[in-house]
């Protein structure tokens, strides 16, 4: 789902960690004071989305609640729920749908706040390209769709295959975990791509590609307007450690409303952070840009979840097929830890 741009695949964690550990010492907390937390990220590399934890870190509301945060990367999209369960990582950033998938086969994992609140992604065209209801049926059939293999395309695609009154095996849907959508898009190896929008158009506007990118949001063609990310523990760490969780939600939070009022700066920490992450700064403010307005619900809260989006999460991942059942929402996710 997010753009691979300017190859930030071939950076190691190794890198990555050492580059964010710099940030952590900096803060001169010391290491019989402050409680060690590992954060696993959901991609293999670091992107925009991991701006209110360098923020954290370099306003030191992480030392000031009394945490030393280092992250850690999977190898690929599929290994963060693993990473938690092993215990190689104590908090993780996961989609609503790997938790959907999750609990399904009986993974002891909880959501512990939203990181997003709404549901942005899309469907996406080289300009000119005509894309909307009137005419999905004749513009997909038989079409080149890119995906990377993830849970969360993996639950929209149908809704958009279902309103065109299509099949998966009437369409080509070409997935490759490690390739870059956008890319291939531009350069007409596939018909459509699908991203979410905050990641999608800085990389179409970094592309200097002339016009608009067609957009088709998800949300418009019957797909549940429902959060993407969350912050996840196993159950057994909450128990254990619910001071750290709680420690660590109040931190962030102070960390994203930061962000979010210093979007430029905020977006210049992150670059500073992960200078070898392979995006440009350009792309890292204007993605951030766009993700600030997901960041809160209808009623301006972060991090807040509710029953509603669970159960509407479930009923989606039943309706195609990705969950054999539909649970309670008490077994997705806790609010008892949220600032």
């Amino acid at each position: 789902m997010k753009i691979n741009h300017f190859g930030a695949l071939a950076l190691t964690s190794s890198l990555v960690l050492g580059s964010l550990a710099g940030v952590v010492a900096t803060t001169g907390a010391s290491a019989a004071s402050v409680t060690k937390i590992t954060f696993a990220y959901d991609f293999p590399g670091p992107d925009f989305e991991l701006t209110p934890l360098v923020v954290a870190q370099d306003q030191g509301f992480f030392k000031a609640a009394g945490l030393n945060v280092s992250v850690v990367f999977p190898p690929d999209t599929s290994t963060t729920t693993k990473m938690l369960t092993t215990g190689s990582a104590d908090i993780g950033f996961v989609t609503t749908t790997d938790m959907g998938v999750a609990v399904d086969v009986g993974v002891p994992i909880l959501s512990v706040a939203n990181y997003s609140m709404s549901n942005n992604w899309a469907m996406f065209a080289k300009p000119g390209t005509k894309l909307d209801l009137s005419n999905l049926k004749s513009v997909l059939k038989g079409k080149r769709i890119f995906s990377y293999g993830d849970t969360w395309t993996e639950a929209m695609l149908p809704f958009v295959l279902r309103k065109a009154g299509l099949s998966a095996n009437q369409v080509h849907i070409v997935t490759d975990p490690t390739g870059n959508d956008l890319t291939d898009l531009l350069a007409g190896k596939v018909d459509f791509s699908t991203s979410t929008t905050n990641y999608e158009i800085p990389g179409f506007v970094g592309s200097k590609t002339k016009g608009n990118l067609v957009t088709l949001l998800g949300t418009k063609v019957g797909a549940p307007n429902i959060p993407i990310w969350v912050y996840a523990v196993t159950k057994s760490y909450a128990k254990a450690h619910g001071k750290n969780v709680k420690a660590f939600l109040s931190a962030l939070k102070k960390a994203t409303i930061w962000a979010s009022k210093n979007p430029v700066k905020a977006s210049s920490e992150f670059t500073k952070a992960y200078p070898q992450s392979g995006y440009t700064p350009a792309y890292n403010r204007l993605g951030w840009k766009l993700t600030i307005p997901f960041l809160t619900n209808s009623h301006g809260q972060y991090f807040t979840q509710t029953a509603g989006q669970w159960n509407t999460l479930a009923k989606a991942l039943k309706s195609v097929k990705l969950i054999s059942k539909v649970p309670a929402a008490k077994l997705y996710y806790t609010n008892k830890f949220l600032p």
